[in-house]
């Protein structure tokens, strides 16, 4: 490559090219990058749900199934990711077609643009109860809702390096707080099988919960894997920091749940007289989370608008995700994002399938020149995973009782079945 191609690759964060070997780093840095965006407010939700439904006994054993089951999965898409150098939105290419990709690309940034909205205006709220609680002081939500964004937008335009170092600075201050309040609560857990009223979760809801609230991530995750020293720091990282760090983070976040009864992690810090760590732990895990949402929507937009420098998307996606936030979108976008969810975890199996089994690791733009544009094979597979997954959800037919496992299954089989000549030929 020319001098000038490669300083536009490097700008645009090498959003439609392979990662460079110079251009990489190690498992810590992924690991951070991973373990940021797993610390947040969705976390929090569900680990004080769990918690209380289950005891913090049985919580923590579905707090680390499910969280296994991410690491295994996310270890796959890195090694995917850290065997090609391509981002999620550019292996998608490979898997379904130039034209075909568009479509799965569109469906993937509106998932993440939409969990960016929402995000913002939780934050918004609650960093408005916390304010007010602390100080007695009512601040426009859009106060909050602008500057968040304005901050969490500023790093994604740096690119890779600006949310690594994000990322190595605030992840040991997010444990820190984590471990604080469940410090100030462990004593008066009691036991631990104490539970808040009737259970309302069982053992495959609350691992189902797990699953499928960073399963999205997991898909995503040749983003960040791309730029892995190797393949074994990549694996490594992700599953370390998945399965290990992430049931960790749950198990924290469940112990102040379990010893008040109180559901919200942010109002038992206030409760707890931390209200400005609780502040600070809720801007911080926002921060990183809508970051990594910005970026990979950034990314995935960059292979349907090629002309646009990445910057470019990701600031425009920075003031939709705004003005999203403005519509108070939990209110109504929730449900559609949980179907997003069972419909988005097919593609990884599907894009880790064609790289491993009929590319043998093997991807080269240039390639993609001379193959269809639209290949059959993978939307027929998405298209049955999705309506198993949905089957699933609605507790309708389940074959493991986990929907967003439901459908990846049936997308393997599916896929594999209808390119077995194929994948016969390559062995």
């Amino acid at each position: 490559m020319t001098q000038d191609v490669v300083g536009k690759n490097l700008s645009d964060d090498f959003s439609r090219v392979q990662i460079p070997e110079t251009n990489t780093y190690t498992g810590i840095h992924i690991g951070a990058i991973i373990v940021g965006g797993v610390i947040g407010i969705p976390a929090f939700l569900q680990a004080s749900q769990i918690g209380s439904s289950l005891g913090l006994e049985r919580a923590t054993v579905a707090f680390l199934v499910g969280c296994f089951v991410l690491g295994s999965l996310g270890a796959l898409t890195s090694y995917v990711g850290a065997r090609t150098r391509f981002s999620t939105y550019m292996l998608t290419e490979f898997a379904f077609g130039r034209s075909g990709a568009k479509f799965v690309n569109f469906i993937i940034a509106l998932s993440l643009v939409g969990w960016y909205g929402v995000i913002s205006n939780v934050f918004a709220e609650a960093a408005d109860l916390v304010i007010q609680d602390i100080y007695d002081l009512r601040i426009p939500l859009w106060i909050y809702v602008v500057s968040g964004s304005t901050l969490m937008t500023g790093v994604t335009i740096s690119g890779f390096k600006g949310i690594d170092r994000l990322s190595l600075f605030l992840v040991p201050v997010m444990m820190l707080f984590l471990f604080y309040a469940a410090y100030l609560s462990w004593d008066d857990i009691g036991s631990w099988n104490k539970v808040s009223g009737e259970p309302v979760l069982n053992y495959s809801t609350a691992i189902s919960s797990v699953v499928g609230g960073y399963i999205v991530g997991v898909v995503i995750q040749p983003d960040y894997s791309r730029f892995a020293k190797n393949i074994k720091h990549a694996m490594w990282a992700v599953f370390i920091a998945l399965w290990i760090v992430q049931a960790l983070v749950f198990f924290l976040a469940a112990i102040p749940s379990v010893a008040t009864g109180e559901s919200d992690l942010i109002r038992i810090m206030v409760t707890l007289g931390i209200g400005v760590p609780a502040f600070l732990l809720l801007l911080l895990s926002s921060w990183c989370s809508n970051v990594l949402c910005l970026y990979s929507s950034g990314l995935s937009m960059s292979t349907i608008l090629v002309r646009a420098h990445l910057w470019q998307l990701i600031l425009t996606i920075g003031i939709i995700g705004t003005a999203i936030a403005f519509m108070y979108s939990e209110n109504y976008f929730i449900s559609f994002l949980v179907l997003l969810g069972v419909a988005i975890p097919p593609v990884a199996s599907i894009y880790v399938l064609n790289v491993i089994l009929l590319r043998k690791g093997v991807c080269e733009i240039s390639s993609l020149e001379e193959e269809s544009a639209f290949n059959k094979e993978a939307f027929i597979a998405w298209l049955l995973a999705v309506i198993a997954g949905y089957t699933a959800n609605e507790q309708v037919f389940s074959i493991s009782g986990i929907a967003t496992i439901d459908s990846i299954v049936i997308a393997s089989l599916v896929y594999c079945g209808l390119n077995w000549s194929h994948i016969r030929r390559k062995e």
